[in-house]
């Protein structure tokens, strides 16, 4: 049934199956009107932290790329001189009280993506209730001055200065009906809100770096690295007709292997459900071939890793424009809420 929904959903065609779901769909519609109607008129609470808060998201269900774009605005911001904090349900863990990201922590215990997001040396919290995860965040880090909203464009409960919307440029927005008969999580006029909408490419716009109303963020994979030796790194070109096993428990995971091939390395393609938990016996079979795998599949393999094993780093590349237009917003709210901003930051100076 899941596979017949998802084939409905991203058709561009408007299918039978959702054609029937419509009905459903409405409600759906009915019920999100209604929510966010109580947040606007305040029978239900928004909370603000009293710093900038930054909201990365999607109106669609799956990946759209939101984890190399929350790595991008953290690269952005630092580099700034912003002092960002990172807070994230922690999917598929969730847990109901805050808990800080450590070096020691688990992807049973925090969840894959926020793993990835520690990497960059920013503070990282994870809870199901995003407001109590800012709470943590700034009292075990007071000198956070920007919190970055991991996958929360609809957790309305904490306030926002600044929504960034992702969508692939793949899929887009399918048969733009609302679920379940299609894979929007809310209209999409509602994406029209978002300060920044960015579209996650492999490609480079034909002219400028806009396509309609989204800015295209350019994804690039980077060199490879071993699991069992994570500084010991390797141009992609080394794998080049060692037609090694791809390994990918992510939302899309063909994609993977066709940047893979773009770059001349082709192999054998083992797709697994988002955010498989992996095991060692998932690696048996693939014998001791090199094993090629995404760096948020790769924060599950840790435990058992071994010598086949390497892992690709995603990422995405902000254009110029883009980071200004991030920027900017960020210094309008610092102006809002009446803070000082002591980044000095100009603006003809991004790069």
């Amino acid at each position: 049934m899941r596979k017949w929904l998802e084939n409905a959903w991203w058709s561009r065609r408007p299918s039978a199956l959702a054609t029937l779901l419509l009905p459903l769909s409405a409600l759906m519609g009915l019920l999100g009107r209604a929510r966010r109607w109580l947040y606007r008129v305040r029978l239900l609470r928004s909370v603000h932290p009293g710093v900038p808060v930054v909201v990365v998201g999607n109106i669609v269900v799956g990946g759209a790329g939101k984890t190399p774009v929350v790595q991008a605005v953290i690269r952005c911001l630092r580099q700034a001189g912003y002092r960002p904090g990172v807070v994230s349900r922690g999917y598929p863990v969730s847990p109901r009280r805050p808990l800080r990201v450590t070096s020691r922590s688990t992807v049973n215990e925090v969840g894959d993506e926020p793993l990835l997001h520690y990497t960059l040396g920013v503070p990282v919290v994870v809870c199901s209730d995003r407001v109590a995860a800012v709470d943590a965040l700034l009292e075990a880090e007071p000198a956070t001055d920007v919190v970055v909203a991991d996958d929360a464009l609809q957790h309305y409960r904490l306030a926002r200065d600044i929504e960034i919307e992702v969508v692939s440029a793949e899929r887009r927005y399918g048969n733009e009906r609302l679920l379940p008969a299609g894979p929007l999580r809310e209209p999409l006029a509602r994406a029209e809100n978002c300060v920044l909408r960015l579209m996650s490419s492999w490609v480079s716009p034909a002219q400028g770096y806009k396509e309609g109303p989204h800015h295209v963020v350019k994804r690039r994979l980077g060199e490879a690295y071993a699991l069992v030796e994570p500084a010991r790194r390797t141009p992609l070109a080394t794998f080049r007709g060692a037609r090694p096993a791809i390994v990918a428990g992510i939302a899309h995971p063909r994609q993977f292997a066709m940047a893979l091939g773009r770059v001349g390395v082709d192999g054998e393609l083992y797709e697994f459900p988002d955010h498989h938990a992996f095991r060692k016996r998932d690696f048996d079979r693939l014998g001791e071939r090199t094993v090629l795998m995404t760096e948020k599949d790769a924060t599950k393999c840790r435990s058992f890793a071994d010598h086949r094993m390497w892992a690709v780093p995603l990422t995405v590349h902000f254009a110029v424009e883009t980071k200004r237009k991030l920027l900017r917003a960020i210094r309008m709210a610092n102006e809002r809420l009446g803070r000082v901003d002591h980044t000095g930051h100009n603006e003809s100076e991004t790069a």
